[in-house]
Protein backbone atom coordinates (compact mmCIF):
# COMPACT_ATOMS: atom_id res chain seq x y z
CA UNK A 1 0.00 0.00 0.00
CA UNK A 2 1.33 3.39 -0.86
CA UNK A 3 2.12 5.47 2.39
CA UNK A 4 0.51 9.21 2.33
CA UNK A 5 2.17 12.22 3.69
CA UNK A 6 1.05 12.64 7.40
CA UNK A 7 0.42 16.05 6.36
CA UNK A 8 -1.91 14.76 3.56
CA UNK A 9 -3.91 12.29 5.25
CA UNK A 10 -4.49 14.93 8.38
CA UNK A 11 -5.85 17.25 5.46
CA UNK A 12 -8.03 14.65 4.36
CA UNK A 13 -9.72 14.05 7.52
CA UNK A 14 -10.24 17.95 7.91
CA UNK A 15 -11.47 18.08 4.02
CA UNK A 16 -13.98 15.84 5.16
CA UNK A 17 -15.93 19.06 7.16
CA UNK A 18 -15.31 20.96 4.43
CA UNK A 19 -16.45 19.42 1.24
CA UNK A 20 -18.63 17.75 -0.45
CA UNK A 21 -17.92 13.78 -1.20
CA UNK A 22 -17.14 11.68 -3.23
CA UNK A 23 -14.36 14.03 -3.67
CA UNK A 24 -10.73 13.47 -5.41
CA UNK A 25 -7.51 15.10 -3.97
CA UNK A 26 -3.87 15.25 -4.94
CA UNK A 27 -1.01 15.81 -2.78
CA UNK A 28 1.52 18.12 -5.22
CA UNK A 29 4.37 18.10 -2.81
CA UNK A 30 4.62 13.46 -4.10
CA UNK A 31 3.95 14.65 -7.90
CA UNK A 32 6.60 17.06 -7.73
CA UNK A 33 8.92 14.36 -5.91
CA UNK A 34 8.04 12.10 -8.90
CA UNK A 35 9.64 14.92 -11.47
CA UNK A 36 12.30 15.46 -9.02
CA UNK A 37 13.28 11.67 -9.81
CA UNK A 38 12.42 11.14 -13.42
CA UNK A 39 15.41 14.02 -14.01
CA UNK A 40 17.77 12.40 -11.58
CA UNK A 41 17.19 9.27 -13.61
CA UNK A 42 16.84 10.82 -17.19
CA UNK A 43 18.61 14.03 -16.68
CA UNK A 44 19.29 14.60 -20.26
CA UNK A 45 15.72 13.58 -21.67
CA UNK A 46 12.71 16.03 -21.75
CA UNK A 47 9.71 15.31 -20.36
CA UNK A 48 6.20 15.69 -21.82
CA UNK A 49 3.30 14.98 -19.40
CA UNK A 50 0.40 12.44 -20.48
CA UNK A 51 -2.79 15.00 -19.79
CA UNK A 52 -4.75 11.81 -19.97
CA UNK A 53 -3.51 10.93 -16.79
CA UNK A 54 -5.04 13.59 -14.82
CA UNK A 55 -5.72 17.11 -17.17
CA UNK A 56 -6.63 19.75 -14.49
CA UNK A 57 -5.18 23.29 -15.66
CA UNK A 58 -4.30 24.04 -12.33
CA UNK A 59 -2.03 21.03 -12.25
CA UNK A 60 -0.73 21.44 -15.79
CA UNK A 61 0.41 24.92 -14.99
CA UNK A 62 2.58 24.17 -11.60
CA UNK A 63 3.86 20.92 -14.17
CA UNK A 64 4.60 23.54 -16.76
CA UNK A 65 6.28 25.83 -14.09
CA UNK A 66 8.78 22.76 -13.28
CA UNK A 67 9.88 22.50 -16.97
CA UNK A 68 7.41 19.54 -18.88
CA UNK A 69 5.72 19.79 -21.85
CA UNK A 70 2.71 18.11 -22.67
CA UNK A 71 1.20 15.06 -24.40
CA UNK A 72 -1.80 15.30 -25.27
CA UNK A 73 -4.35 12.57 -27.40
CA UNK A 74 -7.39 14.74 -28.27
CA UNK A 75 -7.83 18.16 -30.02
CA UNK A 76 -9.68 18.83 -26.42
CA UNK A 77 -6.13 17.79 -24.61
CA UNK A 78 -4.02 19.86 -27.01
CA UNK A 79 -6.29 23.36 -26.53
CA UNK A 80 -6.47 22.35 -22.93
CA UNK A 81 -2.57 22.20 -22.72
CA UNK A 82 -2.60 25.63 -24.68
CA UNK A 83 -4.96 27.06 -22.04
CA UNK A 84 -2.55 25.95 -19.30
CA UNK A 85 0.27 28.39 -21.05
CA UNK A 86 2.09 25.54 -22.94
CA UNK A 87 3.72 26.70 -26.26
CA UNK A 88 2.66 24.77 -29.22
CA UNK A 89 6.26 23.75 -29.54
CA UNK A 90 5.68 22.17 -26.05
CA UNK A 91 2.99 20.08 -26.89
CA UNK A 92 2.90 16.55 -28.49
CA UNK A 93 -0.04 15.48 -30.15
CA UNK A 94 -0.57 11.54 -29.95
CA UNK A 95 -2.65 9.09 -30.79
CA UNK A 96 -4.55 6.99 -33.97
CA UNK A 97 -6.75 9.27 -35.36
CA UNK A 98 -6.88 12.67 -36.08
CA UNK A 99 -9.77 14.27 -37.63
CA UNK A 100 -9.79 16.90 -40.30
CA UNK A 101 -11.98 19.09 -38.13
CA UNK A 102 -9.26 18.76 -35.79
CA UNK A 103 -5.97 19.40 -37.73
CA UNK A 104 -8.16 22.44 -39.76
CA UNK A 105 -8.60 23.85 -35.84
CA UNK A 106 -4.85 23.64 -35.00
CA UNK A 107 -3.69 25.19 -38.24
CA UNK A 108 -2.91 28.22 -36.52
CA UNK A 109 -1.26 27.30 -33.75
CA UNK A 110 0.27 23.55 -34.66
CA UNK A 111 1.58 21.07 -32.01
CA UNK A 112 4.53 18.47 -32.89
CA UNK A 113 2.59 15.76 -34.24
CA UNK A 114 2.83 11.90 -33.67
CA UNK A 115 2.19 10.39 -36.96
CA UNK A 116 0.19 6.83 -36.30
CA UNK A 117 -0.38 5.39 -39.74
CA UNK A 118 0.07 6.39 -43.71
CA UNK A 119 -3.40 7.64 -43.92
CA UNK A 120 -2.46 9.91 -40.76
CA UNK A 121 1.08 11.19 -42.38
CA UNK A 122 -1.25 12.37 -45.71
CA UNK A 123 -3.55 14.20 -43.66
CA UNK A 124 -1.47 15.82 -41.77
CA UNK A 125 0.38 16.89 -44.72
CA UNK A 126 -1.92 18.10 -46.36
CA UNK A 127 -3.85 20.01 -43.57
CA UNK A 128 -1.02 21.14 -41.56
CA UNK A 129 1.56 21.05 -44.12
CA UNK A 130 5.39 21.41 -42.87
CA UNK A 131 4.47 20.31 -39.16
CA UNK A 132 7.14 19.27 -36.80
CA UNK A 133 6.57 15.76 -36.77
CA UNK A 134 7.59 12.10 -35.58
CA UNK A 135 6.69 8.73 -36.77
CA UNK A 136 5.45 6.03 -34.05
CA UNK A 137 6.68 2.94 -34.49
CA UNK A 138 5.13 -0.31 -33.54
CA UNK A 139 7.71 -2.74 -32.16
CA UNK A 140 5.49 -5.98 -32.11
CA UNK A 141 6.57 -6.69 -28.93
CA UNK A 142 5.00 -8.90 -25.92
CA UNK A 143 4.47 -6.99 -23.07
CA UNK A 144 3.76 -7.86 -18.87
CA UNK A 145 0.63 -5.51 -18.83
CA UNK A 146 -2.95 -5.99 -19.04
CA UNK A 147 -4.19 -6.40 -23.01
CA UNK A 148 -5.88 -3.09 -22.72
CA UNK A 149 -3.27 -1.30 -21.84
CA UNK A 150 -0.30 -3.44 -24.06
CA UNK A 151 0.16 -0.83 -27.28
CA UNK A 152 3.40 -2.08 -28.55
CA UNK A 153 1.77 -5.35 -29.62
CA UNK A 154 1.87 -5.91 -33.40
CA UNK A 155 -2.09 -6.27 -33.55
CA UNK A 156 -2.73 -3.69 -31.92
CA UNK A 157 -4.15 -0.12 -33.58
CA UNK A 158 -1.21 2.06 -32.48
CA UNK A 159 1.85 3.05 -35.01
CA UNK A 160 3.67 1.47 -38.17
CA UNK A 161 5.47 -1.93 -38.03
CA UNK A 162 9.59 -1.77 -38.37
CA UNK A 163 9.31 -3.03 -41.59
CA UNK A 164 7.16 0.36 -42.84
CA UNK A 165 8.87 3.09 -40.97
CA UNK A 166 11.74 3.80 -44.08
CA UNK A 167 9.32 4.12 -46.79
CA UNK A 168 6.59 5.78 -44.36
CA UNK A 169 10.09 8.59 -43.01
CA UNK A 170 11.01 8.99 -47.05
CA UNK A 171 7.08 9.53 -47.79
CA UNK A 172 6.54 12.13 -45.13
CA UNK A 173 9.55 13.86 -45.75
CA UNK A 174 8.47 13.96 -49.72
CA UNK A 175 5.11 15.47 -48.92
CA UNK A 176 6.87 18.47 -46.38
CA UNK A 177 6.44 17.59 -43.64
CA UNK A 178 9.30 18.10 -40.84
CA UNK A 179 10.32 14.61 -39.57
CA UNK A 180 12.22 15.13 -36.11
CA UNK A 181 12.39 11.39 -35.47
CA UNK A 182 10.78 8.42 -34.32
CA UNK A 183 8.39 7.13 -31.44
CA UNK A 184 7.80 4.25 -29.33
CA UNK A 185 5.44 3.63 -26.49
CA UNK A 186 4.80 -0.07 -25.51
CA UNK A 187 2.29 0.60 -22.95
CA UNK A 188 1.35 1.08 -19.47
CA UNK A 189 2.04 -0.06 -16.01
CA UNK A 190 5.61 -1.93 -17.17
CA UNK A 191 7.84 -3.07 -14.61
CA UNK A 192 9.82 -5.16 -16.02
CA UNK A 193 12.40 -3.13 -17.43
CA UNK A 194 13.13 -6.26 -20.12
CA UNK A 195 9.70 -4.99 -21.60
CA UNK A 196 11.98 -1.59 -22.31
CA UNK A 197 15.26 -2.80 -23.38
CA UNK A 198 13.24 -5.17 -26.09
CA UNK A 199 11.84 -1.96 -27.79
CA UNK A 200 14.83 -0.05 -27.55
CA UNK A 201 16.68 -2.72 -29.59
CA UNK A 202 13.82 -2.47 -32.20
CA UNK A 203 15.27 1.47 -32.66
CA UNK A 204 18.28 0.07 -33.03
CA UNK A 205 17.83 -2.51 -35.55
CA UNK A 206 16.55 0.49 -37.46
CA UNK A 207 19.17 2.75 -37.31
CA UNK A 208 20.80 1.37 -40.94
CA UNK A 209 18.01 2.35 -42.42
CA UNK A 210 16.51 5.27 -40.98
CA UNK A 211 20.34 7.49 -40.01
CA UNK A 212 20.62 10.16 -37.15
CA UNK A 213 17.33 12.16 -36.37
CA UNK A 214 16.70 14.75 -33.67
CA UNK A 215 14.36 12.87 -31.25
CA UNK A 216 13.40 9.95 -30.26
CA UNK A 217 10.58 9.93 -28.28
CA UNK A 218 10.11 6.75 -25.99
CA UNK A 219 6.95 7.06 -24.57
CA UNK A 220 5.83 6.24 -20.88
CA UNK A 221 4.10 3.64 -19.40
CA UNK A 222 6.67 3.42 -16.43
CA UNK A 223 5.16 1.13 -13.97
CA UNK A 224 4.86 2.51 -10.27
CA UNK A 225 7.58 -0.19 -9.18
CA UNK A 226 9.79 0.23 -12.25
CA UNK A 227 13.76 0.32 -11.54
CA UNK A 228 14.58 3.53 -13.63
CA UNK A 229 17.94 3.11 -13.48
CA UNK A 230 17.88 0.01 -14.87
CA UNK A 231 16.82 2.00 -17.99
CA UNK A 232 19.62 4.76 -18.14
CA UNK A 233 22.56 3.18 -19.26
CA UNK A 234 20.91 1.72 -22.84
CA UNK A 235 18.91 4.65 -23.25
CA UNK A 236 21.22 7.03 -23.46
CA UNK A 237 23.23 4.46 -25.64
CA UNK A 238 20.64 4.81 -28.23
CA UNK A 239 20.16 8.33 -27.96
CA UNK A 240 24.49 8.45 -28.89
CA UNK A 241 23.82 6.32 -31.99
CA UNK A 242 21.03 8.29 -33.47
CA UNK A 243 22.63 11.77 -32.04
CA UNK A 244 19.24 12.01 -30.47
CA UNK A 245 17.56 14.18 -27.82
CA UNK A 246 15.38 11.62 -26.06
CA UNK A 247 11.64 12.94 -25.31
CA UNK A 248 9.81 10.90 -22.17
CA UNK A 249 5.96 10.97 -21.79
CA UNK A 250 4.69 9.97 -18.07
CA UNK A 251 1.69 10.37 -16.84
CA UNK A 252 0.48 7.98 -14.02
CA UNK A 253 3.59 7.46 -13.00
CA UNK A 254 3.58 11.17 -11.83
CA UNK A 255 -0.20 11.38 -10.49
CA UNK A 256 -1.16 8.17 -9.09
CA UNK A 257 0.62 7.89 -5.72
CA UNK A 258 0.03 11.40 -5.60
CA UNK A 259 -4.26 11.09 -5.79
CA UNK A 260 -7.18 9.63 -3.45
CA UNK A 261 -10.69 9.35 -4.09
CA UNK A 262 -12.65 9.43 -0.89
CA UNK A 263 -16.44 8.18 -0.50
CA UNK A 264 -18.71 7.58 1.93
CA UNK A 265 -20.46 4.42 3.27
CA UNK A 266 -24.22 4.92 2.82
CA UNK A 267 -24.61 1.07 4.03
CA UNK A 268 -24.42 -2.29 4.06
CA UNK A 269 -26.11 -5.89 2.94
CA UNK A 270 -25.41 -9.47 2.75
CA UNK A 271 -26.18 -11.47 -0.03
CA UNK A 272 -24.01 -14.11 -0.93
CA UNK A 273 -21.59 -11.64 0.07
CA UNK A 274 -20.54 -8.80 2.55
CA UNK A 275 -21.07 -5.80 0.82
CA UNK A 276 -20.59 -2.02 1.86
CA UNK A 277 -22.65 0.25 0.00
CA UNK A 278 -20.75 3.57 -1.29
CA UNK A 279 -21.89 6.84 -2.46
CA UNK A 280 -18.86 6.41 -4.91
CA UNK A 281 -18.89 3.35 -7.95
CA UNK A 282 -17.75 3.10 -11.28
CA UNK A 283 -18.73 6.26 -12.67
CA UNK A 284 -16.75 8.16 -10.55
CA UNK A 285 -13.95 5.49 -11.08
CA UNK A 286 -14.00 3.39 -13.63
CA UNK A 287 -10.48 1.57 -13.67
CA UNK A 288 -11.46 -1.56 -11.84
CA UNK A 289 -14.59 -2.50 -13.82
CA UNK A 290 -12.50 -1.55 -17.26
CA UNK A 291 -9.90 -3.20 -16.85
CA UNK A 292 -9.48 -4.97 -13.13
CA UNK A 293 -7.52 -2.20 -11.24
CA UNK A 294 -7.39 -2.81 -7.95
CA UNK A 295 -6.82 0.57 -5.37
CA UNK A 296 -5.47 0.19 -1.88
CA UNK A 297 -8.21 1.35 0.66
CA UNK A 298 -7.43 3.27 3.73
CA UNK A 299 -10.46 3.73 6.48
CA UNK A 300 -10.82 7.64 7.32
CA UNK A 301 -12.41 6.85 10.64
CA UNK A 302 -11.30 4.93 13.48
CA UNK A 303 -12.99 1.77 14.63
CA UNK A 304 -12.04 -1.79 16.39
CA UNK A 305 -11.83 -5.34 14.85
CA UNK A 306 -12.44 -6.66 11.35
CA UNK A 307 -14.26 -7.48 8.72
CA UNK A 308 -13.90 -8.53 5.13
CA UNK A 309 -16.14 -6.34 2.66
CA UNK A 310 -16.74 -6.04 -1.07
CA UNK A 311 -17.11 -2.39 -1.47
CA UNK A 312 -20.25 -1.44 -4.60
CA UNK A 313 -21.61 1.56 -5.89
CA UNK A 314 -24.55 2.72 -6.78
CA UNK A 315 -25.22 1.59 -10.37
CA UNK A 316 -27.59 -1.03 -11.58
CA UNK A 317 -24.87 -3.16 -12.90
CA UNK A 318 -23.03 -5.96 -11.27
CA UNK A 319 -19.39 -4.47 -12.10
CA UNK A 320 -19.88 -1.94 -9.90
CA UNK A 321 -17.98 -3.08 -7.32
CA UNK A 322 -14.70 -0.68 -6.37
CA UNK A 323 -12.66 -3.41 -4.53
CA UNK A 324 -13.19 -7.08 -3.57
CA UNK A 325 -12.44 -9.17 0.05
CA UNK A 326 -11.00 -5.63 1.78
CA UNK A 327 -10.48 -6.26 5.47
CA UNK A 328 -11.69 -3.07 7.25
CA UNK A 329 -12.72 -1.89 10.62
CA UNK A 330 -16.54 -2.09 10.58
CA UNK A 331 -18.04 1.34 10.02
CA UNK A 332 -20.83 3.12 10.74
CA UNK A 333 -22.61 5.02 7.96
CA UNK A 334 -21.37 8.64 6.89
CA UNK A 335 -17.76 7.28 7.83
CA UNK A 336 -15.50 7.76 4.92
CA UNK A 337 -12.73 5.40 2.96
CA UNK A 338 -10.16 6.87 0.85
CA UNK A 339 -9.18 4.47 -2.39
CA UNK A 340 -5.41 5.07 -2.92
CA UNK A 341 -3.10 5.40 -6.17
CA UNK A 342 -6.00 6.90 -7.59
CA UNK A 343 -4.44 9.86 -9.14
CA UNK A 344 -4.34 8.84 -12.77
CA UNK A 345 -7.31 8.11 -14.71
CA UNK A 346 -9.43 8.49 -11.97
CA UNK A 347 -11.03 11.70 -12.38
CA UNK A 348 -10.01 12.17 -16.10
CA UNK A 349 -12.31 9.01 -16.80
CA UNK A 350 -15.33 9.85 -14.34
CA UNK A 351 -18.75 9.58 -16.32
CA UNK A 352 -21.82 11.24 -16.47
CA UNK A 353 -23.59 7.74 -16.79
CA UNK A 354 -26.73 7.50 -14.63
CA UNK A 355 -26.85 11.64 -15.09
CA UNK A 356 -24.18 11.34 -12.41
CA UNK A 357 -21.89 14.66 -11.57
CA UNK A 358 -18.42 14.20 -11.95
CA UNK A 359 -16.58 14.65 -8.07
CA UNK A 360 -14.98 17.66 -6.79
CA UNK A 361 -10.96 17.93 -7.26
CA UNK A 362 -8.96 19.54 -4.46
CA UNK A 363 -4.84 19.87 -4.47
CA UNK A 364 -3.18 19.81 -1.42
CA UNK A 365 -0.05 22.60 -1.30
CA UNK A 366 1.52 21.61 1.88
CA UNK A 367 -0.17 24.06 3.27
CA UNK A 368 -3.95 23.80 2.50
CA UNK A 369 -6.54 22.97 -0.09
CA UNK A 370 -7.16 24.23 -3.62
CA UNK A 371 -10.21 23.67 -5.51
CA UNK A 372 -9.07 22.35 -9.25
CA UNK A 373 -12.21 21.57 -10.48
CA UNK A 374 -15.97 22.41 -8.53
CA UNK A 375 -18.38 19.22 -8.31
CA UNK A 376 -20.45 18.98 -11.52
CA UNK A 377 -23.36 20.86 -10.92
CA UNK A 378 -26.99 18.53 -11.78
CA UNK A 379 -27.81 21.34 -14.22
CA UNK A 380 -24.81 20.37 -16.25
CA UNK A 381 -26.18 16.91 -17.25
CA UNK A 382 -28.67 18.09 -19.13
CA UNK A 383 -27.49 21.27 -20.81
CA UNK A 384 -27.20 21.53 -24.29
CA UNK A 385 -30.56 19.28 -24.81
CA UNK A 386 -33.42 20.46 -26.28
Amino acid sequence: MSALNPGFLQALKEALALYPTPFYAYDWTRVREGVERLKRAFPKARLFYALKANPRLGLLRRLRALGLGAEAVSLGEVLRAYRAGFLPEEVLWNGPVKTEEALKALQASPPLVVLDSEGDLLRVARLLPGAKVLLRVNPDLPVATHPHLATGRGESQFGVLPEEVPRLLALARERGLRVLGLHLHLGSKLEDPRDFLEGYRVLEGLFPEVGPVEVLDLGGGFGLGLDLKALREAMEALARLYGAEVFLEPGRYLVAQAGVLVARVVGWKRTRRNYLLLEAGMTTLLRPALYGAFHPVLPLYEGEGEEVYDLAGPACEAGDVLARGVALPPPKEGDALAFLEAGAYGASMALSYLDTPRPLELLWTGEGFEVLRRREPLEALWEGEA
